[in-house]
């Protein structure tokens, strides 16, 4: 009897484990055609227009004590070309309430995902056999926004 018990109280203990939201997926935003893109500024938040680009452009300056780290690499098997996104910390990581992740693939879709702004969160978005651009935009807790990552990662290179 006692062990019937234990049985159940840990089927429904792995059941709220599981279900709790621990995993974090990405969403996709889809474009039909890519377009011209023109570069972006800090700006009080506000929703930056969507354009598609293969070119990084450059980061925004923010002061030191804004500063964030960003790290991205890239699974080199075919198979499964994912690119994770780390949130790596810094001087500025208490002052960043958002992370926003956008990637343009070499195959004209744009994908986006928000990364918690915890040190070590990961988001992972499946990329192409290509080059894709990877920008991370960090919402501030005083409104500013501010272009802390923009590289194309190319897939294979390590």
């Amino acid at each position: 009897m006692q062990y019937k018990l234990l049985g159940l109280v840990l089927i429904i203990a792995a059941i709220i484990a599981f279900s709790c939201g621990c995993t974090e997926e990405a969403t996709e935003v889809q474009t039909p055609a890519p377009t011209t893109a023109t570069p972006a500024a800090t700006t009080p938040a506000a929703e930056p227009t969507q354009e598609f680009s293969l070119e990084p452009s450059p980061t925004d300056v923010v002061p030191s004590h804004k500063g964030v780290t960003i790290d991205v690499t890239r699974n080199p098997v075919s198979v499964h070309p994912f690119i994770s996104i780390t949130f790596a910390g810094g001087k500025g990581q208490a002052a960043v309430t958002d992370l926003d992740v956008t990637v343009y693939l070499e195959t004209g879709e744009i994908k986006k995902a928000q990364l918690e702004n915890k040190v070590g969160s990961e988001v992972r978005i499946d990329g192409s056999l290509g080059s894709d651009r990877v920008v991370v935009v960090a919402t501030y807790t005083d409104g500013t926004q501010a272009k802390v990552y923009d590289a194309l990662e190319e897939f294979g290179k390590r």
